[in-house]
């Protein structure tokens, strides 16, 4: 992990905080991404109001390793929902795991980013073959392979990350009221890609998830087309400040 100067007031404990303010700066990072495409009536039933479902848009399985960050090292696995903002496209992130407690407290207290912890594996690429998986308490959530191809990704990684921004819904309760949150925030943050190091296309060998009682994307996915491939990629970015939306 960098060193930082910790900030006064900043983050909780305030004397010591947690991580440091944003940008968060990410090197040689690992991903596969897999795209899949939920049922409409059940996408629609999870996304927050104001959100719209774009008919025919790829919603992603995305597991990644950072091997150097500002946070220091850690695994993460995504389901975002591909949906629209007042009329603008992005990706609604789903859920999220980590395997941090600095990463996961980065992510809900500064974006509103919806993380639990969670052990999270991704595979080097082995006989053209890369897995992942993510267990939490004990119970497998999702299972992914992989097989590389040996040509450029039908999805330009650069263009889905830096023109779809995340959109994430931030909730703080209320310690008096449990009927409402003391913070709602509707939040929009996009990633700043500077290096491709590399990068290929996949064909997905499966998807599995599991309905838990620690997780419900498997309703996501258990009736989406799934066969849609995806890609490969090891990349630098920077995790910036996002904007409040409302």
């Amino acid at each position: 992990m960098e060193d930082y100067n910790y900030q006064i007031d900043y983050s909780m404990p305030r004397q010591s905080g947690l991580y440091p303010p944003p940008p968060f700066e990410y090197k040689n990072a690992r991903a596969l991404i897999l795209v899949f495409q939920c049922a409409p009536d059940t996408k629609k039933n999870y996304l927050p109001p104001k959100f719209i479902s774009i008919e025919g848009g790829l919603d992603a399985l995305i597991t990644l390793e950072y091997p150097n960050t500002s946070i220091g090292r850690y695994n993460e696995c995504i389901v975002t929902l591909n949906c629209t903002y007042e009329n603008k496209p992005g990706l609604y992130v789903f859920s999220i795991y980590v395997d941090t407690d600095i990463a996961l407290a980065a992510g809900r207290e500064i974006w509103g980013i919806p993380k639990k912890l969670a052990n999270i594996e991704l595979s080097h690429i082995k006989d053209n073959i890369v897995e992942g998986s993510v267990e939490r308490v004990g119970q497998t959530l999702f299972e992914v392979s992989a097989a590389i191809l040996n040509t450029e990704p039908g999805l330009n990684p650069r263009e889905m990350f830096e023109t779809l921004p995340f959109y994430n819904l931030k909730l703080i309760p209320d310690i008096a009221n449990n009927t409402k949150p003391a913070l709602r925030q509707l939040t929009e943050t996009t990633l700043k890609i500077h290096d491709i190091h590399k990068q290929f296309g996949v064909d997905a060998n499966y998807i599995k998830s599991n309905l838990t009682q620690y997780d419900v994307s498997h309703e996501l996915l258990k009736d989406a087309n799934i066969e849609l491939g995806g890609f490969y990629v090891d990349f630098d970015f920077t995790l910036p400040n996002g904007k409040i939306l409302e």
